[in-house]
């Protein structure tokens, strides 16, 4: 393979360097960011390696990789949100990696530099890049797992088919089956397609199923030792079950993935002009990557969508081939008259976003104060995005730059703007909401009453469980609690640190010092006179100090 040229290795530094820039600008995200965050803190500190644990209390519904790699991280650097953001900043430079190597070898490097390019710009994959949780982390890893085994189909290159089990090894070790399965699901069918059914055994390496089984074996193995329930709750309750289960949250239309996708693709998209989609694409990829991307595309977009559960960030294993076909889309489509779409499609999008940030702190109701406290700067975010393409536009027209350089920069102009908007309508984080900590001292309880605040173990740096309030034994579906109330199924004893209201009742009793944190308005003290401090998003109560 020849030697990268210069301005595919600049593109590929300077990218991560910047999705790493742009992700350490605003404050811990609630509930994954804060959840996934003191996991990880817990893991470092207590070096338990073996079970990840969120407020003392097992938490087995994933895998640790995520946690691992935090933890290493916060040996080298010490407990920082930026260390956190540093995995999937990683994650997207594993994507971005893998998309280019493939597509350079398979197409060529002008599409390869633009296929990253349109990858990083992309709006779910760039969110994605910002946020803590596995979800990127394993897109990831499939996205290498299927490349190293359709490189290995058509090229008969061991040592990427053994890449290809690491990196599925990668994929269970950060979310489980899935990492293994929806592969499975993309190259088996492909390889079928393309008649090459007899490298099937050749797939299934013993060598590489051994590679698979030493990497992902110990984890379970321990963590079945340690807890004999182990295997059947993660791979039957938490797998099998989960996917299949109507009893959990965010549930959406059968459609919802089809839309993040194009919404997410939608300014690349506009730059195509929407016309001319099958000649663009298939003069540009070879017939065999076209089946296996369409298929790809296609398969995991169906199989994500029959949960009724759905994320936006389950369906990121689908944001590879998507990423290409347009890439190529676009590719054809530059070099071809220009419609109004393709000029004026991308500028108006990003327009319209700009006009949304300029009027929503006079529109949006609750937390009408938050928002007129950073009304300046919120005012030059918007103003920027509704500027900006236009000014780049005017120097399309003028011959300055060309039109893919005025979209290119239009795009970065876009995500970058959009952590500093997060920072200034993200109400809910409660970065700066800590005061009450100078009360946390000697022998002080913390209370969380009838909610788990995911951020705050975090920022306030603790060092043991908090007691929870809750009625223990009578709540169920999916939330933070059903989260924390299974721990028990590994470690019993924690119980203890789950209250009743009568517990709590008890301890107020007995001149106990505590801080109990509750939603605004949730908890009724007895005692008119203690005191209370009202943050955005709880209210602290001060008994016994």
């Amino acid at each position: 393979m020849q030697p990268l040229n210069r301005s595919s290795k600049l593109l590929l530094i300077l990218l991560p360097i910047w999705l790493f820039i742009t992700a350490i600008i605003r404050p811990m995200s609630v509930p994954d960011e804060g959840r996934y965050g003191d996991i990880s803190r817990a893991m470092f500190e207590t070096g338990d390696w073996l079970t990840p644990r969120i407020n003392g209390f097992p938490f087995m519904h994933k895998p640790p990789l995520l946690h691992w790699i935090s933890s290493g991280l916060m040996e080298i650097f010490g407990v920082h949100l930026w260390v956190l953001r540093l995995v999937p900043v990683l994650a997207a430079t594993l994507m971005l990696t893998s998309i280019f190597f493939f597509v350079r070898k398979y197409i060529n490097e002008q599409v390869a530099q633009l296929s990253v390019f349109i990858l990083a710009t992309s709006l779910l994959f760039f969110g994605s890049s910002q946020y803590i949780n596995h979800d990127l982390l394993v897109a990831a890893w499939m996205t290498l797992t299927v490349f190293c085994f359709a490189d290995y189909t058509l090229s008969g290159k061991k040592s990427i088919l053994f890449l290809g089990y690491v990196a599925c090894a990668g994929g269970f070790l950060s979310k489980g089956l899935i990492g293994v399965l929806v592969p499975g699901m993309v190259i088996l069918p492909w390889v079928l397609y393309c008649k090459e059914w007899r490298k099937i055994p050749s797939l299934l390496n013993p060598l590489g199923i051994l590679l698979f089984i030493i990497l992902v074996g110990p984890w379970l193995y321990l963590a079945q030792q340690h807890y004999p329930n182990f295997l059947h709750y993660f791979f039957i309750e938490q797998q099998f079950d989960r996917f299949s289960s109507t009893g959990f949250n965010n549930k959406q239309p059968w459609f919802y993935y089809i839309v993040i996708l194009l919404f997410s693709a939608l300014p690349w998209l506009m730059v195509t002009g929407l016309t001319g989609i099958k000649q663009h694409i298939r003069s540009v990829v070879p017939s065999p990557i076209f089946a296996l991307l369409l298929w790809w595309l296609v398969s995991v977009t169906v199989f994500f969508s029959i949960p009724p559960s759905k994320l936006a960030g389950y369906i990121l294993p689908a944001i590879a081939p998507l990423t290409i076909l347009i890439t190529a889309w676009v590719q054809q489509a530059l070099h071809q008259p220009k419609n109004k779409l393709q000029l004026f499609g991308t500028p108006i999008f990003i327009s319209l976003i700009g006009i949304a940030i300029l009027v929503a702190p006079h529109v949006i109701k609750s937390n009408h104060a938050f928002y007129q406290q950073h009304i300046g700067f919120i005012s030059i975010i918007g103003a920027i995005l509704l500027i900006s393409p236009w000014i780049l536009f005017a120097a399309f027209k003028t011959q300055k730059i060309s039109f893919l350089q005025g979209i290119a920069v239009s795009l970065l102009i876009l995500c970058s703007s959009i952590p500093f908007a997060v920072r200034m309508f993200d109400t809910k984080t409660n970065n700066g909401q800590i005061q009450f900590q100078q009360y946390l001292h000697g022998k002080t309880q913390l209370v969380f009453y009838h909610y788990y605040f995911y951020d705050l173990p975090f920022l306030l740096d603790l060092k043991s469980p908090i007691y929870l309030v809750n009625n223990w034994d009578n709540i169920g579906g999916d939330n933070s609690s059903v989260e924390i109330k299974d721990g028990l199924l590994f470690e019993p004893q924690l119980k203890r640190y789950l209250w009743s209201d009568a517990a709590l009742q008890q301890a107020l009793q007995n001149k106990q010092p505590l801080i109990v944190i509750s939603r605004p308005h949730d908890f009724k003290p007895t005692d008119p006179h203690v005191k209370v401090l009202h943050q955005r998003n709880y209210d602290v109560f001060l008994f016994n100090q």
